[in-house]
């Protein structure tokens, strides 16, 4: 139930975002769905619900008020609640949380998040800044932007940035990947193995997610396997929120971090599930307007929902390991709840990530590795530039699936994975027959 909640929200958000920007109206019913969800589990969780309902109530997602006529307004002061990477030949942007605002004479009151839309900026989470510019709809347009002193904590975080940028620049395009891998964007806005990800469908791959904060993981507990559990878990805890904090605390690895420590508390997977989402409401009012948080929630719901009937529907007809099969329908339930999105985004999907993915996120996870040591032993650069070619290589024969740019694919996938359920659906109550036949015979 949680986890086709969390959908419909998100893409009743996306295709029809003008009926969220009337939180009177559509908040409250929606509060009162989870309420009414979570009041069968814990309290403390529908407390947490009403909390939610109180600030969405306050302030609308991703809006700005300003005590003047927005037309006026040519500086915003404030706080970078996402990184910007210099991106050359595009314009790019981040959110900003508004503390001030200015008209070049005077000075007025402001708060809420605001888009910035702005040409090579290069910002940084935490940063302290004032935006220079006009607004363009609900967007401010920037052409200047200055930077103001920045806490201790994100000066410490800055000269890591730029230490990790400065290692892996010396190995070209395969520095660049590493780049976007532990710090979730690179210097180039696009390289060539991004455009081959792209036409493949495997953007996701490259694009920081729980599914790294999960590579990580298992890579910390396979080298600490001489620790007692208890330590591994906690040692892991720690360098995960600092990972984030240095990733610049993106929405889809803060979901992944919630929705972790909500494990230990939930008595479920479908209530950490739908606390972190209502958690990453309250931390990141912009989170539901932020692709990456969007389609994490979205693929993560499709995965949970389906890929365990599916995965038992492949094994019945096929002869597979249990690994293929498992990553084979994860890749389906994901695809399947997230191609209305990305055909509304980019205009197509491809059908061959299903087959791709599993060994896209093998070799992504290698390289991940592979980076990390070349941070801290700079000459196995030339074993990461050696692994990207072969990564490479990969990518551009992925690329060569078919394209799809309308649903008649995905009406075939969804009739493939209906199958696939209908068929453990039939195993599972044939065996339940069979055994209730087998003890009537016994008594």
């Amino acid at each position: 139930m949680s986890y086709a909640l969390v959908t419909l929200f998100l893409y009743l958000h996306h295709f029809i975002p003008w009926v969220f920007a009337r939180p009177l109206a559509v908040i409250p019913i929606c509060s009162v769905i989870i309420l009414a969800w979570l009041s069968l589990h814990r309290p403390a969780a529908c407390m947490l619900a009403v909390l939610l309902a109180f600030l969405l109530l306050m302030e609308a997602p991703g809006s700005i008020s300003v005590d003047c006529d927005h037309g006026y307004v040519t500086v915003l002061y404030g706080k970078a609640l996402q990184d910007s990477a210099m991106k050359k030949g595009r314009r790019g942007g981040f959110m900003m949380q508004a503390y001030a605002a200015g008209d070049g004479n005077a000075l007025f009151s402001a708060s809420g998040t605001v888009y910035i839309s702005s040409d090579n900026s290069d910002v940084r989470y935490g940063d302290g800044i004032s935006v220079h510019g006009s607004f363009s709809g609900p967007v401010f347009s920037a052409y200047s932007i200055t930077l103001h002193q920045s806490p201790e904590i994100q000066s410490l975080r800055n000269r890591a940035v730029d230490l990790i940028r400065t290692r892996l620049r010396a190995s070209g395009e395969a520095g660049e990947l590493g780049m976007r891998l532990l710090l979730g964007y690179g210097e180039r806005g696009v390289f060539s193995l991004s455009e081959d990800a792209a036409e493949a469908g495997l953007m996701h791959v490259l694009a920081l997610s729980g599914m790294h904060l999960s590579i990580l993981s298992s890579m910390i507990s396979f080298s600490l396997f001489f620790l007692p559990l208890p330590f591994r878990m906690r040692f892991i805890s720690i360098f995960l929120v600092l990972f984030s904090f240095l990733s610049g605390w993106r929405p889809s690895l803060v979901r992944a971090l919630i929705f972790r420590f909500s494990l230990e508390y939930a008595e479920d997977r479908d209530t950490a599930f739908l606390l972190s989402f209502l958690i990453l409401q309250i931390i990141f009012p912009y989170s539901c307007s932020d692709l990456g948080s969007v389609y994490s929630f979205i693929s993560l719901g499709g995965i949970f929902m389906l890929s365990g009937p599916i995965d038992r529907g492949i094994r019945l007809i096929l002869p597979v390991p249990k690994s293929l099969s498992s990553s084979f329908a994860a890749s389906m339930a994901a695809l399947l709840f997230s191609v209305p999105l990305t055909l509304d985004v980019f205009g197509c999907y491809q059908l061959g990530t299903v087959f791709t993915s599993f060994i896209a996120s093998v070799l992504i996870s290698l390289y991940m590795g592979l980076s990390i040591i070349t941070l801290l032993f700079p000459p196995f650069g030339t074993v990461l530039e050696t692994v990207y070619s072969g990564i490479e290589i990969f990518f551009s024969v992925s690329a060569l699936f078919p394209v799809s740019e309308d649903y008649s694919g995905y009406i075939v996938l969804a009739i493939i994975s209906l199958s696939l359920i209908a068929i453990d659906i039939a195993y599972r109550l044939s065996s339940v027959r069979y055994v209730e036949s087998q003890l009537q015979q016994h008594k």
